[in-house]
């Protein structure tokens, strides 16, 4: 199991902050959402691409994945067409910078379609986009999010969708949101998964949000002082021999906020080494 973050945890930070930090924590590579207060994209110029992958290089870093923030619970057939042509042109851009995964989500839809449609839709994109992948080496990762926070949900688009070049990313808070244990989040997505993303989070309330399928409100805190059973999670990917990047991403205050990222990026990574 490696050690990274993602940028999104301090999106305002330049690349050469980044680099510092994850030289300073160990990390072997960073996940790339965003960089100074901008989200990556395949809009960036060419030159951009190539400079970002360079400097990342140098340093002795690579690139583990492209969040990219893709979705394809869209009811209109045309702008999902959208979705997945700008979907695949992450995957461009992930085979630019020699990055294995590239992140994408189910999404939010409102009330309509049933949900045996969206996931129809949904896994129709992910093949598509999957396709292209296998062509550069690049697995296309559906993270537990939104509607789609469930281990069962996600479990079930990968199993409808039938391609090899996609996985799971497992985002440690969601499927807790939604109401589902870790052994059954793990029993359904375990195999799948190839990417993990470390949090720690407090229910602050016990609303539910019939859109995002959430029980709660729930709030950002640094590990061990919330309600997620880190030691659990982080246990299943240690037994399995995960080899693949458990990624903090933080969700709390942002670099203007009381606590500093580099401190916050610092204890987590220390937690889950010792987990």
């Amino acid at each position: 199991m490696h050690v990274t973050y993602t940028t999104y945890s301090a999106p305002d930070w330049p690349l050469d902050r980044h680099i510092d930090l994850a030289l300073k924590l160990g990390c072997e590579a960073l996940e790339l959402r965003s960089l100074a207060n901008k989200p990556v994209s395949p809009d960036m110029p060419k030159d951009e691409q190539e400079a970002t992958a360079d400097t990342i290089m140098d340093a002795g870093l690579t690139i583990c994945v492209v969040g990219s923030d893709c979705r394809f619970a869209i009811p209109s057939a045309r702008d999902r067409r959208k979705e997945i042509d700008r979907a695949i042109e992450f995957v461009r851009l992930a085979d630019t910078w020699r990055a294995p995964i590239v992140r994408v989500f189910g999404g939010l839809y409102d009330p309509g379609p049933s949900d045996a449609e969206v996931n129809q839709w949904v896994a129709e994109s992910l093949r598509e986009i999957a396709q292209v992948g296998l062509e550069h080496g690049i697995m296309i990762a559906l993270e537990t999010h939104d509607a789609f926070s469930s281990g069962q949900r996600v479990r079930h688009v990968i199993d409808l969708a039938a391609h090899p070049s996609i996985g799971a990313l497992w985002d440690f808070a969601h499927p807790v949101r939604a109401g589902e244990s870790v052994s059954e989040t793990w029993a359904l997505i375990g195999d799948h998964t190839v990417h993990a993303h470390f949090k720690d989070m407090v229910q602050i309330s016990t609303d539910y949000d019939e859109r995002e399928r959430y029980i709660g409100t729930w709030k950002a805190v640094l590990p061990g002082r919330g309600n997620l059973p880190l030691h659990e999670m982080v246990a299943h990917l240690t037994s399995a021999d995960f080899d693949g990047y458990i990624s903090t991403e933080w969700e709390g205050d942002k670099s203007d906020g009381p606590i500093d990222p580099a401190t916050v990026l610092e204890t987590h990574t220390s937690y889950y080494k010792i987990s």
